[in-house]
């Protein structure tokens, strides 16, 4: 075969790989896209949820220590306390996965962090509703 001839199977075969991979690294991509999604709408609602909190311990500290109001503010507070930490702790761990990763590892991977920040968004949503709960009950 000519040079020429050569030069056109590399880059056809070069052309197909590319539309391959590139068509399977979409996949990670688009998971890694609702995994961030998900943390981006987590983080406003964490937002949310601590502006609620200093509310309620605005009212914690007109209360007595010992009074089932302050038992309960104090047990809504401690759950806002563990949906933040858990949300800090997911970021730390998380890491993209990178090009180098077989696309089925990144997508285990990918599912996984998908169902922890789901879950943190969810425990983040659960002790927002309680504490704006317990801020109606105090009006």
């Amino acid at each position: 075969m000519e040079q020429n001839t050569w030069i056109g199977v590399v880059t056809a075969i070069g052309a197909v790989i590319f539309v391959l991979f590139s068509g399977t690294n979409s996949a990670v991509k688009n998971l890694e896209a609702e995994v961030m999604a998900i943390h981006d709408e987590a983080m406003v609602e964490m937002a949310e949820m601590n502006r609620v909190g200093r509310a309620l311990k605005r009212i914690l500290r007109t209360l007595p220590t010992s009074s089932p109001r302050a038992d309960s503010i104090n047990a809504v507070l401690h759950q806002m306390k563990k949906a933040e930490n858990d949300m800090y702790t997911w970021m730390r761990q998380y890491s993209p996965p990178t090009e180098y990763l077989p696309e089925e590892q990144a997508l285990r991977y990918l599912e996984e962090q998908k169902r922890l920040i789901a879950q943190n968004q969810q425990d983040i949503r659960n002790a927002r509703d309680a504490a704006k709960q317990l801020l109606q009950i105090q009006q």
